[in-house]
């Protein structure tokens, strides 16, 4: 058969022979399993219960992702990215987690000739395999209830969907099931549970799908199992079944757990549409569907459902036919001259007597189109940047706009330090986001120069309805400019400094602290949702060319959540971090310095992180000088650099959710050999220009750290032009100058500031 997916193994301990038997059940599944995006699983081989053969499972699961085939329901991450064709978690992380009991005495061989005394690796791999691909949910038992993901909210995975008991009443219909109740745990234990997969249910016509539940509930067991009796060995779909004896051998999952797994996800059907937007007059409503399916599509189901009540009593439909491109399907809809809103929903059908419905709960859920004068004004979604480094990229905006009658125009009006500049428009680009760039040259900008703007949106409308975000006053960010590359950097951070990009950390002596540091938020917030993350970051704007031997050292304090014992960084419960990391390429991508670490990495830290821990996990231990700590980096240990290489540093604090603490804090930064020459010949700060905007006389006076050989004052035009050159030598301490622009023209101009021979400080001057 052909290999649809690949499977990428990280083992633990595996002996040689197991290898070889996992990758031959792995290839079964490669072929079944349909993927763009590879599926990862770690394999431990420890020691285990000696009634527990093996056990495995998802390592995360989502909600309300791209084309989610259900809301608010979890699905197994490697599904995920079959769905959505992205890589999420990260080619480092596992999506599913097998652990084998290496004390069992197991066949090895691919043949299906198990030994009487032995068990058969392939079968149980393939088995624990089918449950990390989903064949698990979320039901569980607390005393003598039964109850789903959280005795109060009820989260339920895909697989939990489809079970039913033995008058088909799904076991999430609360009506009847309330959560976290007697009557849910009776029917957990009911033995008469089933699966009502339409895939599964096409493969045994006219029986019901049995699962596991036996009389005594039997956790990591029940349900998520097919049932022993009905599915025996011998039978082809007896892998998922919870138990296997010795000697026996299955090496195909079977057409019942195929079908199941298809309708977790694994076979899916993609509707993309543009809903229609509200019109003002009565006209033809205009429906355009691209629809891809894993199973061939039913052209007779095909629909759009509306109504003119909500579907209280009227419901129409009208079928939705292809269009000259494939996949892509159309309809339209005429509304009568007195309506004022048409509810619709698009539902779409396979041949294996599956129905997919956008919105994916209809009819509970509809979408609307109203029909009338519009007085709505556009919505402007926009999170604005707290600072642009100016590092060749261009100064990129985006927004998403939307509007219920269709948005005519979006545009910027913008300001560089107070003087406004012309505006720009932000062209739409695909899912209703806008995106521009900032038409002012990046020569004539400097480090700490501030841009402030907003968005402006017009509708289509009649009324052409306006929006301006914010609403009152405007964003702006600060330009942080990098400085000529160095080798060697120190700073105690005693004194005012703009070395750093400064926007989620500080700068500032501390409450109990004796000096001052750089800090991380205290405390360090953590999202309240599950697969959400924060990182709070700051970074150095010298660049460091990197030496052989080079090493980094610091002194710091760290109070953020460990991980959990014997965890180490990149496992998915190495909580919360530190970090510092490199990058080659101006900040697009960043490699570790070092492996991040935790309080756990200090005795003291994890100590004092977990004696003051709240009913919110929120550890309330403020830090203090005393748990300084030095830690030393070497640069190039990791192989992530190399000598010579020139990179930006910065330092990262990473937040997962719910569980959170004090922070980070930095002192004595030592980055190589500092180094007293030109590179840090003149700190940003120590340079003045007055009065600006001049008229004439424009003075310079600049505090220099280190003696200057060569001291190079250059006048540009907006276009890069010199225009005039002033030189000294032997410059130390202080210089003082000026320079006339009486006979220059109106307008802006840039002064640079070059010692010996480099580029160390440009400032814009306005001439007027």
């Amino acid at each position: 058969m052909e290999k649809k997916s690949d499977f990428i193994i990280t083992y633990s301990l595996f002996p040689d022979d197991a290898k070889t038997a996992f990758e031959y059940a792995v290839s079964i599944w490669e072929q079944l399993i349909e993927s763009s995006v590879p599926i990862r699983i770690k394999a431990s081989w420890r020691s285990q219960d000696s009634n527990v053969l093996a056990s495995a499972g998802p390592s995360d699961y989502y909600s309300n992702f791209d084309y989610a085939p259900h809301t608010n329901r979890f699905y197994p991450i490697a599904l995920v990215e079959k769905i959505t064709g992205k890589e999420i978690s990260g080619s480092g992380v596992p999506d599913i987690e097998a652990t084998f009991n290496k004390d069992i005495k197991w066949y090895y061989g691919t043949d299906g000739e198990t030994p009487d005394q032995l068990y058969d690796f392939v079968t149980v791999a393939l088995h624990e395999i089918g449950h990390g691909l989903g064949f698990t949910g979320f039901f569980f038992v607390t005393g003598s209830k039964g109850a789903y993901g959280n005795e109060t909210i009820g989260d339920a995975a895909a697989f939990d969907i489809m079970v039913v008991d033995a008058n088909n009443r799904n076991l999430l219909d609360t009506s009847f099931y309330e959560l976290a109740s007697t009557r849910l745990y009776n029917a957990f234990v009911s033995q008469a549970l089933f699966s009502n997969s339409p895939s599964a249910k096409l493969t045994t016509p006219g029986s019901k799908i049995r699962l596991y539940a036996p009389s005594a509930w039997s956790d990591g067991s029940s349900i998520y199992h097919l049932n022993d009796d009905t599915y025996s060995y011998g039978n082809e779909n007896s892998l998922m079944t919870h138990a296997i004896g010795k000697g026996e051998a299955n090496h195909d999952p079977g057409p019942i757990t195929r079908g199941i797994l298809a309708d977790i996800g694994w076979k899916i059907m993609k509707i993309d549409f543009e809903k229609p937007h509200d019109i003002e007059t009565p006209k033809p409503i205009d429906f355009k569907l691209v629809i891809k399916s894993d199973i061939a599509i039913d052209y007779t189901k095909l629909f759009v459902y509306f109504s003119t009540d909500s579907f209280k009593t009227h419901r129409d439909s009208v079928l939705l036919i292809q269009d000259i491109k494939p996949g892509q399907f159309i309809a339209s809809i005429i509304p009568d001259l007195n309506t004022k809103r048409i509810d619709y929903f698009v539902s779409a059908g396979d041949i294996q007597n599956r129905v997919f419905n956008l919105p994916t709960e209809a009819p509970a859920e509809l979408y609307s189109v109203h029909i009338g004068p519009d007085n709505q004004n556009p919505e402007i979604s926009h999170n604005p940047p707290p600072y642009f480094v100016l590092n060749g990229d261009e100064m990129q905006i985006s927004a998403t706009v939307t509007d219920n009658v269709g948005v005519d125009t979006v545009f910027v009006e913008y300001s560089v330090n107070g003087i406004p500049d012309n505006s720009f428009g932000l062209p739409a680009q695909t899912g209703n986001v806008f995106k521009g760039v900032f038409p002012v040259p990046q020569i004539q900008l400097n480090d700490g120069d501030i841009i402030t703007y907003r968005i402006l949106a017009i509708d289509g409308s009649a009324a052409k309805n306006i929006t301006v975000s914010p609403t009152n006053g405007t964003y702006s960010f600060k330009i942080e400019k990098l400085f000529s590359p160095i080798t060697g950097y120190f700073n105690d951070f005693n004194h005012a400094t703009s070395d750093f990009v400064i926007s989620d950390f500080e700068i500032y002596k501390a409450e109990n602290f004796l000096n001052a540091s750089l800090h991380s938020p205290h405390p360090y917030p953590s999202p309240n949702n599950n697969n959400s993350s924060f990182d709070f970051t700051t970074m150095l704007k010298y660049p460091i060319i990197l030496k052989s031997g080079g090493k980094m050292s610091y002194d710091e304090v760290v109070l953020v959540e460990p991980g959990e014992v014997l965890s180490k960084f990149g496992d998915d419960d190495f909580w919360d971090y530190v970090i510092v990391e490199g990058s080659k390429d101006n900040g697009k991508t960043w490699l570790p310095l070092a492996d991040g670490y935790d309080s756990g990495s200090n005795t003291v830290w994890e100590s004092k992180y977990k004696e003051n821990i709240d009913s919110e996990q929120f550890s309330k231990t403020i830090g203090i000088p005393d748990w300084f700590i030095n830690h030393e980096i070497n640069l190039l240990s990791n192989g992530n650099f190399q000598v010579n290489d020139t990179i930006l540093v910065r330092f990262r604090l990473y937040s997962d959710p719910y569980a959170h603490g004090w922070g980070w804090t930095i002192d004595n930064l030592r980055i190589q050999d500092p180094v007293a020459n030109n590179e840090m010949a003149l700190l940003p700060g120590n340079a003045q220009f007055y009065p600006n905007p001049t008229q004439d006389l424009l003075n310079i006076e600049i505090k220099f750290n280190v003696p200057v050989k060569i001291l190079t004052i250059e006048i540009l035009n907006i276009y890069g032009q010199k225009l005039e050159s002033i030189t000294a030598q032997g410059v130390a301490g202080e210089y003082k100058t000026n320079t006339d622009f009486k006979n220059l023209p109106v307008g802006l101009y840039i002064i640079r500031i070059l010692a010996n021979g480099e580029s160390i400080l440009q400032k814009k001057i306005l001439h007027n």
